[in-house]
């Protein structure tokens, strides 16, 4: 329970009062704090930016961390750009989970937005090697009492043509409204037009416009499920479909629900 209203304030950046609540469970009510308690809290000050705080948390505790806690700094490095430190977090949880494919691509999602492309290499070679695979992400929309199932790139379903189509009118109504893509979520060095073709058919994106074309405007909520969690990218463009289609969009992704009306997220873009 403890540990769901720590991660509850984390994905919320609700710094302050996670903070409370962290020190208020051992003086106030006796609970002792373990490892997962202290993770939490690590992401909690890493996402909201305060790098340096979470690291003095994670030397101050009172037992080793573990690859988790590790995990949680690397992933608030990456968001906020700190090679340094991403590298260092990044190290130890190699050695306490070599197999843990998670870590092999925030690191190389960091070195990709900062250019590193013979670091991205080297990475992608640490996983061939040692025969680490990147599980594949994927969508899932119910229309119709039925699931459709989507990957990214996705030509099979017997929809695709109506699905494309969309996509392309859309993305020309949303270049009108000054978007840019997120070129640097990509990791590979190509030339920034194939950067944003290969962004423009994540699988959540397909689902969306999958349940858009297949529902009568107006109607019932779009519910789209994805395995991993959604790209800032994916985020920004569905937020802009809520805001153009006049729907309410529902994506339960790997870490929250997100609820998207009026181009506004329910998660006020901090998830």
């Amino acid at each position: 329970m403890q540990v769901g209203v720590l991660s509850a304030c984390s994905h919320s950046g609700l710094v302050d009062r996670g903070t409370h609540y962290f020190h208020t469970m051992n003086n106030d009510y006796g609970i002792t704090t373990n490892s997962k308690h202290y993770t939490c809290m690590i992401d909690l000050l890493g996402r909201a930016g305060r790098l340096d705080d979470a690291l003095n948390l994670m030397k101050n505790m009172p037992f080793e961390p573990d690859g988790a806690t590790w995990g949680a700094l690397l992933g608030a490095s990456r968001i906020h750009g700190n090679t340094e430190l991403a590298e260092k977090a990044a190290k130890m949880v190699f050695r306490m989970e070599p197999e843990n494919a998670g870590m092999y691509v925030l690191l190389s999602n960091l070195y990709a937005a900062s250019g590193r492309w013979s670091d991205v290499s080297t990475m992608r070679l640490k996983m061939r090697d040692t025969g680490i695979k990147k599980v594949p992400g994927y969508s899932w929309v119910e229309v119709q009492n039925k699931f459709h199932v989507f990957s990214v790139g996705d030509s099979t379903h017997a929809d695709t043509v109506r699905i494309y189509g969309y996509l392309e009118e859309l993305y020309m109504k949303l270049k009108q409204e000054g978007y840019i893509c997120s070129a640097k979520l990509v990791l590979h060095d190509v030339e920034e037009e194939e950067k944003e073709h290969m962004l423009r058919y994540h699988s959540e994106k397909l689902a969306v416009a999958f349940g858009i074309v297949n529902t009568p405007p107006g109607g019932r909520p779009i519910r789209v499920f994805k395995n991993l969690r959604v790209c800032a990218d994916c985020h920004n463009v569905i937020k802009h479909i809520s805001k153009i289609e006049g729907r309410l969009i529902i994506v339960r992704d790997s870490h929250r629900f997100h609820h998207f009306s009026k181009g506004i997220c329910s998660c006020g873009d901090y998830w």
